[in-house]
């Protein structure tokens, strides 16, 4: 079981200490914080509206689930000891088991450190144990911080599905990016 396994530690570019590691059940108060100060910012994320402790336990345990039967891998940084980001790759099914979905999330305390690179990094590196051969992701498009570290990593833009997202009173565009993983 990978629960609480400390993946690496690295010193941030402001000079924090980073640990990435998986979850753990004891994480619940820590990502409901986390998740809604994301929602509350309304930075460039899916959700819209705050999340209840018993909706976040709900993900977690199924998370912590699916991590154990290898349909999922999901990493969370800390700094400092304080909960500060959260990455996954979800296995999709049936013809596309080969082929993982990447969601990530840094709080804004902590962008600019290099946080949300050594994350995706190392979540590349675990999907390559996994058995995976390709990565893909989608992202607003009119988040060029996003853009240019997937870029930096090698991701490879795929195009852009217009207006698709409708945020802050705009419909925006979302850029598919993809990686091979072998």
């Amino acid at each position: 079981m990978h629960f609480s396994r400390v993946i690496r530690t690295f010193t941030s570019k402001k000079g924090n200490k980073i640990v990435i590691r998986y979850p753990k059940p004891d994480d619940l108060d820590n990502m409901v914080t986390f998740v809604n100060g994301l929602v509350e910012e309304d930075t460039f994320l899916m959700l819209n509206k705050k999340i209840t402790k018993k909706e976040e336990s709900k993900y977690l345990n199924d998370s912590l689930n699916k991590i154990k039967i290898g349909k999922k891998i999901q990493i969370v940084a800390l700094v400092n000891g304080k909960f500060a980001g959260n990455c996954e790759i979800r296995r999709r099914d049936k013809r596309q088991t080969h082929v993982g979905e990447i969601g990530v999330a840094v709080a804004a305390p902590y962008r600019e450190e290099g946080i949300g690179s050594e994350l995706l990094k190392t979540l590349i590196e675990e999907g390559k144990k996994l058995g995976l051969r390709l990565l893909v992701l989608g992202c607003f498009a009119n988040n060029p911080r996003a853009i240019h570290v997937y870029e930096k990593l090698g991701f490879k833009r795929a195009g852009q599905i217009p207006g698709i997202y409708h945020y802050q009173g705009d419909y925006i565009g979302e850029e598919l990016f993809y990686m091979h993983l072998v």
